[in-house]
């Protein structure tokens, strides 16, 4: 149906084409042309490379179209900014040029033969070549010339040869390849007590001395490791937001230009009686085809001298999710059904009955119940949810340019409280942070980033928060040292009282492990003041086990357990638990040794991509890379 669409519509969609790349043009690029540098203006470097506009615009509108055949719609700019899709082409972008520099380097090249097959395979059909006047139209038919389709052959290429060079030798042991079809495939029921260690805190009263001794023995534990004092500054965007006006004319505009979100499609309301056809000898499901179409055409026949289309289709459909509602399908767009069934719902008119339909799913007869129109939701009725939307829009504009003011201020100042007063912002510090706290308003990227400044060094970049973007600057270094008691005494107490309450409960659930071996741990676990839980349904090997969660040793103790064993005490994050397992999935020797090539191939995929994907981190760290002010100029709309 989608092909046929685009068929009859050809000459409207390349209008439509055409108009998303003005619409990029006029709103995207302007900038770059601002400058006088047109498209070789430099969105982004690495190392001593440049990426253009021209790549850049080039490479996005290929995202744009991608989505729009995907998703069967357009994406406007906005919704494109939104969900970040420019930073994703730039670091796409980044991703080909760190490749072609590392191919180069390494002396990993495509060779013109290797290239021209592997051009030709892409065209053929049936194992054979489709001709030269069908590429050329495929070609076109996707705004692509035959050069730039042989560079990016030739660029996938070098890519998969530059990853067999790096990735060759990664491989996976025979007891990774086990460990993965048993958690794939194992699975246990059991049933448990847990004994949780926080009953006994009101019994854990530790003394100053008791205080004292716990942390002399383990005060190397409480090390304070280097800690650093991050100066920042945070330009919030709720702030922002509650600056901004949205005036009605703002909304209606907005309504006008994207029609599209507010616009339910016209739709058609249908049943059907489906005889499925098998998809293979093998299938339980469903008849030969011939069978198939003649139980459909005796069902038509009926339908045709009178028959009740609802209870016939309650009768006789196989379609079980519709069935059983007389086979109603409920109202549907253009599109969701397959090609032929959508072809000959939309031909009929209401309480029409369609002839048999063939798709892939088997045979159907159709009854158009209504149609839908298509409907325009009034401006009045989404006006509050525009207001909202313009209003974060803006904020978002608001946000980048003073994002971009700062950064400009940061290129001729290193000092962040300087540039900052010269812009009327203020600059805040943290209290000493170690490496991998959370503090907020910095991000992990940022705290991370401050282990790497020097004292008074400033990061130029920002780094994007929930609560807006925010700058950092290193205010000074604590280095590691013990600390004294008074510093970390509410910790050591409270270490201390956690100690207390899991030797209790350890000693309580070594009670139960006992006593069940001999009397079940239903029984035992009520004898001394616990209840019994199990699992309703299998787990899996990685998934908690009821209230008592996933951590490697219950893991380990449960899947060990033979059925009807009790354990002994586990470890588990509240307290400690006993465990009998009621059910279980064994290792299958038999299954394991036909599947274990495919868990090889997977998880030997896995393994490469990763080493790869360090292999350009490092290649990115050695050449350095960085967006310049083009592109976050574009980011901001170009305005």
């Amino acid at each position: 149906m989608a092909l046929s669409y685009m068929r009859r519509h050809k000459r409207w969609l390349y209008v439509f084409l055409w108009l998303i790349i003005a619409a990029f043009i006029v709103l995207y690029i302007p900038t770059f042309l601002d400058k006088g540098e047109g498209m070789q203006a430099v969105v982004a470097r690495v190392g001593k490379r440049k990426i253009t506009a021209d790549e850049f615009r080039m490479a996005y509108q290929d995202r744009l179209r991608a989505y729009e055949r995907f998703a069967k719609r357009r994406l406007d700019l906005r919704t494109a900014k939104r969900m970040r899709v420019p930073e994703a082409v730039l670091q796409s972008l980044v991703e080909s040029t760190l490749i072609d520099s590392e191919a180069k380097r390494l002396g990993v090249t495509v060779d013109e033969a290797a290239l021209k097959r592997a051009v030709a395979a892409s065209f053929q059909r049936d194992g054979r070549f489709i001709g030269a006047a069908e590429a050329r139209r495929l070609l076109a038919a996707n705004d692509l010339t035959e050069e730039q389709y042989v560079d990016s052959v030739r660029s996938q290429l070098t890519k998969r040869r530059l990853e067999s060079l790096i990735t060759d030798g990664v491989d996976v042991t025979a007891a990774e390849v086990e460990r993965e079809y048993r958690r794939r495939n194992e699975k246990v029921r059991v049933e448990y007590a847990l004994v949780d260690s926080g009953r006994f805190r009101a019994a854990v009263t530790p003394s100053s001395e008791e205080v004292k001794a716990f942390f002399e023995a383990h005060r190397e534990t409480y090390r304070f490791p280097e800690r650093r004092v991050v100066s920042y500054l945070l330009i919030a965007q709720d702030a922002i937001a509650r600056e901004v006006a949205v005036t009605e004319r703002d909304a209606q505009t907005y309504y006008d230009d994207n029609q599209d979100d507010f616009t339910q499609p016209e739709k058609a309301c249908a049943s059907h009686i489906q005889v499925k056809v098998k998809t293979s000898p093998e299938d339980s499901q469903g008849h030969e085809d011939a069978q198939a179409r003649s139980i459909a055409q005796g069902l038509l026949e009926q339908l045709k001298k009178g028959a009740d289309f609802a209870a016939l289709a309650k009768k006789s459909s196989e379609d079980p999710g519709s069935a059983p509602n007389g086979g109603d399908l409920q109202c549907f767009p253009r599109g969701e059904m397959p090609p032929q069934f959508d072809e000959a719902v939309f031909a009929l008119t209401p309480g029409q009955t369609s002839d048999l339909v063939k798709t892939s799913a088997g045979y159907h007869i159709i009854r158009l119940n209504r149609m839908q129109e298509q409907q325009t939701a009034p401006f009045e009725q989404v006006r509050a949810g525009i207001e909202g939307l313009v209003r974060r829009e803006k904020a978002e504009e608001r946000l980048e340019e003073k994002v971009m003011a700062l950064s400009r201020a940061l290129n001729s100042s290193d000092s962040l409280n300087k540039a900052a007063q010269d812009l009327g912002f203020t600059v805040q510090k943290t209290a000493p942070v170690a490496r991998g706290a959370r503090v907020d308003p910095l991000t992990p990227e940022a705290v991370s980033a401050a282990f790497e400044l020097k004292p008074g060094e400033t990061k130029r970049e920002p780094f994007s928060s929930p609560k807006g973007a925010v700058f950092i600057s290193l205010a000074s270094v604590e280095p590691s040292r013990l600390p004294e008691l008074k510093e970390v005494e509410p910790q050591v107490r409270a270490d201390l009282v956690e100690s207390g309450c899991l030797e209790k409960a350890l000693e309580l659930a070594r009670q139960v492990s006992a006593r069940a071996r001999s009397e079940g741990l239903d029984k035992a676990a009520r004898a001394l003041g616990l209840t019994r839980k199990d699992t309703p349904a299998l787990v899996g090997r990685g998934q908690a086990l009821g209230e008592l969660g996933a951590n490697v040793l219950l893991e380990q103790a449960a899947f060990a357990l033979e059925v009807k064993k009790i354990s002994d005490p586990v470890r588990v994050a509240a307290g400690y638990a006993v465990v009998d397992v009621l059910e279980k999935t064994p290792f299958d020797a038999a299954a394991f040794a036909k599947d274990k090539e495919s868990i090889a191939d997977s998880l030997r995929a896995d393994a490469r991509q990763k080493v790869f994907q360090a292999f350009l981190a490092q290649a990115a760290e050695r050449y350095g890379v960085e967006r310049t002010e083009a592109f976050r100029t574009a980011l901001s709309g170009g305005r």
